[in-house]
Protein backbone atom coordinates (compact mmCIF):
# COMPACT_ATOMS: atom_id res chain seq x y z
CA UNK A 1 0.00 0.00 0.00
CA UNK A 2 1.41 3.38 -0.91
CA UNK A 3 1.66 5.56 1.85
CA UNK A 4 2.70 9.31 2.62
CA UNK A 5 4.28 10.82 5.79
CA UNK A 6 3.45 7.47 7.35
CA UNK A 7 -0.03 7.36 6.46
CA UNK A 8 -1.57 5.17 3.73
CA UNK A 9 -2.65 7.27 0.79
CA UNK A 10 -6.42 5.76 0.40
CA UNK A 11 -8.32 2.66 1.50
CA UNK A 12 -8.54 -0.10 -1.49
CA UNK A 13 -10.60 0.08 -2.72
CA UNK A 14 -11.16 3.59 -2.77
CA UNK A 15 -14.54 5.40 -2.36
CA UNK A 16 -15.59 9.04 -1.93
CA UNK A 17 -17.87 8.27 1.02
CA UNK A 18 -17.74 5.94 3.69
CA UNK A 19 -20.69 4.51 5.43
CA UNK A 20 -19.30 2.40 8.21
CA UNK A 21 -18.43 3.60 11.87
CA UNK A 22 -15.52 1.25 12.70
CA UNK A 23 -14.73 -0.45 9.24
CA UNK A 24 -12.16 -0.82 7.41
CA UNK A 25 -12.45 2.16 5.88
CA UNK A 26 -13.45 4.42 8.16
CA UNK A 27 -11.05 7.49 8.04
CA UNK A 28 -9.41 6.21 5.03
CA UNK A 29 -11.99 7.27 2.27
CA UNK A 30 -12.30 11.31 1.56
CA UNK A 31 -15.84 11.57 3.64
CA UNK A 32 -17.28 9.52 6.51
CA UNK A 33 -19.56 10.27 9.07
CA UNK A 34 -16.44 11.53 11.03
CA UNK A 35 -16.39 14.56 8.79
CA UNK A 36 -19.83 16.42 9.89
CA UNK A 37 -17.66 16.97 13.22
CA UNK A 38 -14.98 18.66 10.70
CA UNK A 39 -17.66 21.19 9.47
CA UNK A 40 -18.10 22.28 13.26
CA UNK A 41 -14.53 22.71 13.18
CA UNK A 42 -14.76 25.32 10.58
CA UNK A 43 -17.84 27.41 12.53
CA UNK A 44 -16.22 27.47 15.64
CA UNK A 45 -12.84 28.85 14.21
CA UNK A 46 -15.11 31.76 12.32
CA UNK A 47 -16.78 32.09 15.41
CA UNK A 48 -13.49 33.01 17.13
CA UNK A 49 -11.71 35.17 14.27
CA UNK A 50 -14.95 36.92 13.84
CA UNK A 51 -14.97 37.25 17.71
CA UNK A 52 -11.68 38.27 17.54
CA UNK A 53 -12.08 41.00 14.40
CA UNK A 54 -9.89 39.08 12.43
CA UNK A 55 -10.38 39.49 8.53
CA UNK A 56 -11.94 37.00 6.42
CA UNK A 57 -8.98 35.61 4.60
CA UNK A 58 -6.84 36.47 7.73
CA UNK A 59 -8.93 34.29 9.52
CA UNK A 60 -9.33 31.43 6.89
CA UNK A 61 -5.40 31.03 6.87
CA UNK A 62 -5.44 30.33 10.59
CA UNK A 63 -8.43 27.95 10.45
CA UNK A 64 -6.08 26.08 7.90
CA UNK A 65 -3.30 26.02 9.94
CA UNK A 66 -5.32 25.17 13.31
CA UNK A 67 -7.22 22.24 11.62
CA UNK A 68 -3.43 20.90 9.56
CA UNK A 69 -2.06 21.37 13.14
CA UNK A 70 -5.56 19.35 14.55
CA UNK A 71 -5.13 16.29 11.88
CA UNK A 72 -1.24 16.22 12.61
CA UNK A 73 -1.96 15.81 16.25
CA UNK A 74 -5.45 13.54 15.35
CA UNK A 75 -3.05 10.90 13.35
CA UNK A 76 0.06 10.87 16.48
CA UNK A 77 0.29 7.45 18.00
CA UNK A 78 -0.96 8.96 21.14
CA UNK A 79 -4.35 10.14 19.88
CA UNK A 80 -4.65 6.93 17.79
CA UNK A 81 -4.29 4.40 21.09
CA UNK A 82 -7.07 7.03 22.79
CA UNK A 83 -9.59 6.27 19.79
CA UNK A 84 -8.63 2.74 19.89
CA UNK A 85 -10.68 2.75 23.75
CA UNK A 86 -13.63 3.20 21.63
CA UNK A 87 -13.24 2.26 18.12
CA UNK A 88 -10.81 -0.55 18.41
CA UNK A 89 -10.27 -0.74 14.40
CA UNK A 90 -8.97 2.69 14.55
CA UNK A 91 -5.77 2.95 13.14
CA UNK A 92 -5.35 6.82 11.59
CA UNK A 93 -6.77 8.83 8.71
CA UNK A 94 -5.42 7.98 5.24
CA UNK A 95 -4.03 11.38 3.48
CA UNK A 96 -7.45 11.58 1.52
CA UNK A 97 -9.44 12.00 4.77
CA UNK A 98 -6.88 14.51 6.07
CA UNK A 99 -7.50 16.62 3.01
CA UNK A 100 -11.59 15.62 2.95
CA UNK A 101 -11.47 16.83 7.07
CA UNK A 102 -9.77 20.06 6.09
CA UNK A 103 -12.14 20.76 2.97
CA UNK A 104 -15.25 19.81 5.90
CA UNK A 105 -13.73 22.43 7.83
CA UNK A 106 -13.01 25.63 4.98
CA UNK A 107 -16.73 24.64 4.64
CA UNK A 108 -17.49 25.46 7.95
CA UNK A 109 -15.82 28.54 8.23
CA UNK A 110 -17.25 29.49 4.73
CA UNK A 111 -20.90 28.79 5.73
CA UNK A 112 -20.37 30.30 8.85
CA UNK A 113 -19.30 33.73 7.34
CA UNK A 114 -22.53 33.46 4.83
CA UNK A 115 -24.95 32.67 7.42
CA UNK A 116 -24.23 32.20 11.23
CA UNK A 117 -27.87 31.30 11.69
CA UNK A 118 -28.00 28.57 9.69
CA UNK A 119 -24.03 27.45 10.74
CA UNK A 120 -25.20 27.34 14.56
CA UNK A 121 -28.51 25.24 13.33
CA UNK A 122 -25.68 22.99 11.23
CA UNK A 123 -23.89 22.80 14.71
CA UNK A 124 -26.65 22.31 16.96
CA UNK A 125 -28.38 19.65 14.87
CA UNK A 126 -25.04 17.59 14.08
CA UNK A 127 -24.47 17.09 17.56
CA UNK A 128 -27.76 15.87 18.83
CA UNK A 129 -27.97 13.40 15.34
CA UNK A 130 -24.54 11.90 15.85
CA UNK A 131 -24.77 11.62 19.59
CA UNK A 132 -25.17 7.73 19.58
CA UNK A 133 -22.72 7.41 16.89
CA UNK A 134 -19.62 8.75 19.08
CA UNK A 135 -19.15 10.89 15.88
CA UNK A 136 -20.26 14.03 17.26
CA UNK A 137 -17.74 17.29 17.19
CA UNK A 138 -17.71 17.38 21.81
CA UNK A 139 -17.36 13.73 22.08
CA UNK A 140 -14.43 13.16 19.14
CA UNK A 141 -12.71 16.49 20.21
CA UNK A 142 -13.00 17.28 23.69
CA UNK A 143 -14.84 14.58 25.22
CA UNK A 144 -13.20 11.82 24.39
CA UNK A 145 -9.52 13.05 24.50
CA UNK A 146 -10.15 13.57 28.19
CA UNK A 147 -10.87 10.22 29.29
CA UNK A 148 -7.93 8.03 31.09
Amino acid sequence: MRTLFGRPLWHNPPKLISYTLDGDDSSKQVFDIYSCSHVTHGILLYGICAWLHIPFTMGLYISLLIEVAWELFENSEYIIQKYRTSFPGYDGDSVVNIVGDIMFTVFGYVMASYSPTLAIVYACVSEVVLMPYKANFLYLSIGHLLQK
